[in-house]
């Protein structure tokens, strides 16, 4: 007959192995760690979908957004074309300058203004040139009135005055 200590540990020990589940060996995974492991690929696909999605849509942006950023160089040299045929005598002779120092002043200013214009607008796909030069004859008079008759084709004596986007 057993004692009553040990008939105690006897059904501790009966009851404690009926709790814990037994497992077999360590070679299979339990459905938890199965369940684990999907939701893990699965977020990783979900992520890969939206990274894709960005890129997409990123992409399909700078498509849309290349048509405006063409338009914007076209007015910006229109604008500084308009700017340079109302250019004022004074902004480019003062004190002792002469008609045609004042001429390539004013052609190397807006000159540098259209070039900065390319330089910006590079990646949009248009062509900018830049043609402003003064009259070609020292008789003339640098005035106002002059500047604003300056086109891209310009006479001899007239200033050229010309920053195209095309």
């Amino acid at each position: 007959m057993t004692t009553p200590l040990a008939q105690s540990v006897h059904e501790r020990k009966q009851t404690t192995s009926r709790r814990l589940p037994k497992r077999r060996d360590d070679s299979g995974l339990t459905t938890l760690e199965w369940l684990l492991i999907v939701a893990a690929v699965a977020g990783l696909a979900a992520l890969a979908v939206v990274l894709v999605q960005n890129v997409v849509s990123d992409t399909s942006e700078q498509i849309a957004g290349s048509s405006a950023r063409k338009t914007a160089a076209q007015v910006a040299a229109s604008t500084l074309l308009e700017d340079a045929k109302a250019a004022t005598v004074t902004d480019f002779k003062s004190g002792t300058i002469t008609d045609a120092e004042a001429y390539v002043a004013w052609d190397n200013y807006y000159t540098e203004k259209c070039d900065r214009i390319k330089i910006i607008y590079n990646d949009a796909g248009v062509e900018i040139a830049a043609d402003f030069a003064g009259p070609t004859t020292n008789t003339t008079a640098f005035t106002a009135a002059i500047l604003a008759t300056a086109t891209a084709a310009g006479a001899a004596a007239l200033p050229k005055a010309n920053c195209t986007a095309t």
